[in-house]
This record gives C-alpha cells, structure tokens and sequence, in this order.
C-alpha cells in the first residue's frame, strides 16, 4: 500500500506553499545565476518555523545590523553567495545560529542515504524543517526543502522511496506543497539507479536527471 506524510508546518493555499504558522507564502524563487540554494532554503524554513514573516525576509537591505536578522544578512554578504560559491551543511547550520536566541536548533546529518532519508523522514513526522542537499553529475550540488515523502506500506514495514521537496531553483507551486521529488528507492528497498548518483531528481518540467543525496541540515524550535 502507498502512503505519504507531508510536513505539517505547511498548508496549501491558492497562491502557493504557505505556512501554517503565520499563513506567509513559504518558497522563495532562485536566481539563475546565484549559488544562494541553501540560504534561500534557510530563510524558507525560518518562515515555515514562524521565526520569520515573508515581507520581513524580502526587505533585507533594511534590517538593522545590530539585530540578529541583520548579522545574519550581513554574513550571507560575507558568504558571496549571490556569486556562484554556494553553501555546504557547515555553512548553513553556522547560519543558523543567529537565530539561536529564539529557540532555532540545527542539526547537521551526513553519512549512507539510507541515514540521511531516514533522518529526514522523522523530522517531517516531527515537525522540524529539514533542508536536503544533492550533488548533480560531473560536480556541484544543490539544496532543498524536504517538506514531505511517499513509501510502500508492506507487511506493516514502510519502505521510503520518495521525497517530496520544495526545490528553490524551482517555480512556485499552487496545487500541491512540493515542486519538486527525490525518487531514492524502489518497493523492494534498492537504489533506482546503480552507481554514485543512484538517486532521481525531477522538477515542474518532469525532466529526469540523476544525483546522490549527501546531506540534511534540519532545523526545528525548541519550544514546539
């Protein structure tokens, strides 16, 4: 039997993704040319989390530097990652930690895919926001919102196969909570391609392209 569980900090909505904190529209849309996947992916869950409002996150140039919003506007300028270097899990969970003085945790998991989809799955169960990063043939790599995954209920077992993922590279959905699917294993528990990049990503285009999950960095609030 199918099934799937999406995160419950998420809610649909007309316009697309909101959350179910403080009904702000959740995605933020990349830059083709920015290497700012995990930022954004950042923020997006600081919204999901209602550590954030949407308008707020969208007028960074008026923070102010003496906040912890505005250090952590200041050390995503620090980063250059509106250039094409990009974020790894140290990175991302470093910037989480301005947000530390209202409850935020960040845990940085790395290790076999079977760990990291596991990892991932019991966040969204519990209610934490876990951020996922692949890496594409022939090098670099990419960050995601896992905001939910689908499995194979077989003699009372689950075994995961997909995740459903707010992918920031991605267009705004408005008929379902995710643009974008990590398809990992198959029924049977196996990889469903062989070889490093034995994962499957697809987006709202439906093109198919191959890559390897390496990490999750998932956030969630101490007080919930």
């Amino acid at each position: 039997m199918q099934t799937m569980l999406v995160s419950p900090l998420l809610k649909a909505s007309v316009e697309g993704p909101v959350s179910s904190e403080n009904k702000n529209l959740i995605h933020l849309r990349q830059g083709d040319l920015d290497g700012a996947c995990g930022p954004y992916c950042v923020v997006s869950a600081l919204i999901a989390l209602g550590l954030m409002t949407r308008k707020f996150a969208k007028n960074m140039d008026q923070w102010d530097g003496r906040t912890r919003e505005g250090r952590f506007r200041d050390a995503l300028y620090a980063f250059g990652v509106l250039s094409s270097e990009g974020t790894n899990g140290d990175d991302l969970q470093w910037l989480t930690d301005h947000f530390k003085g209202v409850g935020l945790q960040a845990r940085h998991v790395e290790g076999a895919k079977k760990q990291v989809f596991n990892n991932v799955a019991d966040a969204i169960e519990s209610g934490a926001m876990p951020i996922i990063g692949v890496e594409w043939p022939g090098g670099g790599g990419h960050w995601m919102l896992a905001v939910g995954y689908q499995g194979v209920l077989i003699e009372d077992e689950l075994q995961l196969t997909h995740l459903l993922c707010l992918d920031p590279g991605q267009d705004l959905p408005k008929v379902s909570l995710w643009n974008a699917v990590l398809e990992v294993f198959d029924d049977q528990g196996s990889s469903v391609n062989q070889g490093r990049m034995s994962s499957n990503h697809w987006g709202m285009s439906g093109e198919l392209g191959k890559c390897q999950i390496k990490d999750t960095v998932i956030l969630s609030v101490s007080n919930k």
